[in-house]
């Protein structure tokens, strides 16, 4: 569903915008700004993937490489250790342009600007005078961050974009840190505003626009048997960047009306009844962007509760659950849409897995649909490459959505041993916190995935069970698999095996390099051969590492399932002696 708005002043009509308006923004005084580089070039990584293609691949790297990478040193951490400052969880990709770092932080909530010497430049706090829910207890993947951020920023060349957990999405000044406009999603105004209204998706710039995913989190509420389940949609909005216009919104899905009867859904966790939907739930996807098509492509997370089945159909999902969606760059109108789990009803108040359909379930797509082209019965032809938490990465027509390949995915019981065994060239097993997460990247030439099996979260058993991460090479028509980084195994309470990989994964100079959960690690593999080059203890973390300029930035902290500390550490690593972001000092910018 796609909405098409006014241009003409609805966003400070409907008391959208709150701070500096368009003309401020464009007037700002540059004069203070003389000799500042402040263009965004290729050598930044500026946004969550780097690129609105969705790469998360820096092609301008060229300090590190696989020969001087196991070199690596921290050079600076933020906050310092002899400072003693209190700084929230930082779990997302840091954007980084011109040695300067962005980043927010989930607790404790902030955004920070640091010069490229890792002390402060600006610092920018929300405050506590947002409209907010407060979440039932419970669920395994359960986020409440309150008034934190969660998402990467989106840095252009005079402002800085971000969206809150509370569903405010944020426009500031990049070289003052004074807030230019914001929405809250949640409030009177914004079209379809709703209460559970967040932001974990990050920001792109595309044909003019600043283009983000958001909506409806209502994964735990339903655990509160006296809440109305669920009225809340995902949605893709284009704000203008000057004003915080809302130019165009996409509603995933019809809207979720009131049941003729209620419907009573019974499985393994009992049974709970559901008065409104179809509710599709927030698009955590990022998006990408193809400029030659105009095109934006993203995933979709699983109905929340059910539609309403009908004598013609009794399915209780749509076509937008767990599903890949282009639409138009310029009006928000829908191209194609894609489904890659059908049957995926659920929340926290459900079980993981479904006995009578076999379906696992929460196996949403929060990965971003990568652009590239790959020859298909001999032809150029340009795709989109996705993983999903069912554990397959997925390779589908660009202009159509048609499915070309996927690699393997399990379809067997939640039992172990598992029957039928283990494809090899399967990545991940899925499960409401396992299969491919989000992150993957694309160098063009090969395809790398994260992964997390963890199928033992859809039962009360979990000892012994093959829980483990990974890191996959694969070829862009998935057709070979080049190498797999088999993390070894760790053990924590309710969970023994290998070290699951959640963060995204960055490309530069031939290396990739990412994060792990549990034995809280920046790992640094050769992009070619798999061979690990550095693996360094950084504490806990959710965060995925970025790649600018002979720098891996990567934050920590986690407010998630597992190991959680409530503060976090923006670590910078490069090579020993002086480098390019050494020289620039407290920066030029």
């Amino acid at each position: 569903m796609m909405k098409r708005f006014n241009k003409a002043g609805i966003c400070c009509a409907l008391a959208l915008c709150v701070g500096l308006g368009a003309n401020n923004l464009n007037a700002q005084d540059h004069s203070a700004k003389t000799n500042r580089e402040s263009s965004v070039t290729a050598a930044d990584w500026a946004s969550y993937n780097h690129d609105v293609r969705g790469w998360r691949f820096n092609a301008a790297e060229k300090s590190l490489n696989p020969s001087n990478a196991h070199q690596l040193v921290q050079k600076w951490r933020f906050p310092a250790k002899e400072a003693g400052a209190t700084v929230g969880a930082i779990h997302a990709t840091p954007a980084v342009v011109n040695g300067y770092v962005y980043f927010g932080t989930a607790t404790y909530p902030a955004f920070y600007k640091l010069k490229p010497n890792g002390t402060v430049a600006w610092v920018y706090r929300p405050g506590s005078g947002q409209t907010s829910t407060t979440l039932p207890e419970g669920g395994v993947n359960r986020i409440d961050a309150g008034n934190g951020f969660l998402s990467s920023a989106l840095v252009t060349d005079k402002a800085v974009f971000i969206g809150s957990n509370s569903g405010v999405f944020y426009a500031l000044d990049r070289f003052s840190g004074k807030e230019l406009w914001k929405v809250n999603t949640r409030a009177p105004g914004f079209p379809e505003h709703h209460k559970a209204n967040i932001f974990n998706a990050s920001a792109i710039f595309a044909d003019g626009k600043v283009i983000v995913g958001g909506g409806g989190y209502e994964h735990p509420q339903p655990l509160d048997p006296d809440y109305p389940c669920c009225t809340g949609r995902g949605f893709v909005v284009a704000f203008d960047p000057a004003s915080g216009e809302v130019v165009w919104k996409y509603e995933v899905g019809e809207k979720p009306k009131r049941y003729k009867k209620p419907i009573e859904i019974k499985d393994a966790k009992g049974n709970r009844t559901y008065l409104y939907g179809p509710s599709t739930s927030s698009v955590w996807s990022t998006p990408s962007y193809d400029e030659a098509s105009g095109t934006i492509f993203f995933g979709t997370d699983v109905h929340n509760s059910p539609r309403e089945p009908t004598e013609d159909d009794p399915r209780l999902f749509t076509k937008y659950s767990a599903a890949v969606v282009a639409v138009d760059v310029k009006t928000g109108k829908e191209k194609w849409v894609t489904q890659l789990n059908p049957g995926d009803v659920f929340n926290h108040a459900m079980a993981g897995y479904d006995p009578k359909t076999g379906v696992y379930k929460d196996c949403s797509i929060g990965d971003t649909p990568k652009v590239y082209t790959v020859p298909v019965a001999g032809e150029p032809t340009k795709v989109v490459g996705v993983g999903c938490k069912n554990g397959g990465f997925y390779l589908l027509d660009a202009d159509s959505g048609k499915r070309i390949a996927n690699t393997p995915v399990y379809t067997g019981k939640p039992a172990y041993p598992l029957v039928p065994k283990r494809n090899p060239r399967m990545i991940a097993l899925p499960s409401q916190i396992g299969g491919i997460q989000t992150g993957c990247a694309t160098d063009g030439k090969r395809v790398y995935t994260n992964g997390i099996d963890w199928l033992s979260i859809t039962t009360d058993k979990w000892e012994g069970w093959p829980e483990a991460g990974r890191v996959v090479s694969i070829s862009t028509d998935l057709a070979t698999e080049h190498w797999r980084h088999e993390r070894p195994k760790v053990r924590v309470p309710q969970y023994t095996g290998g070290d699951p990989v959640g963060s995204g994964v960055a490309l530069g100079g031939g290396i990739a390099c990412f994060t792990t959960t549990i034995s809280e690690r920046l790992v640094v593999l050769d992009a070619a051969s798999g061979k690990k080059l550095k693996e360094v203890y950084i504490g806990t973390v959710w965060s995925g590492p970025s790649i600018s300029r002979g720098r891996i930035y990567v934050g920590t902290g986690s407010i998630l399932f597992l190991n959680k500390r409530m503060t976090g550490v923006l670590h910078s690593f490069g090579l020993p002696g002086e480098d390019a972001v050494d020289r620039m000092g407290e920066g030029n910018d």
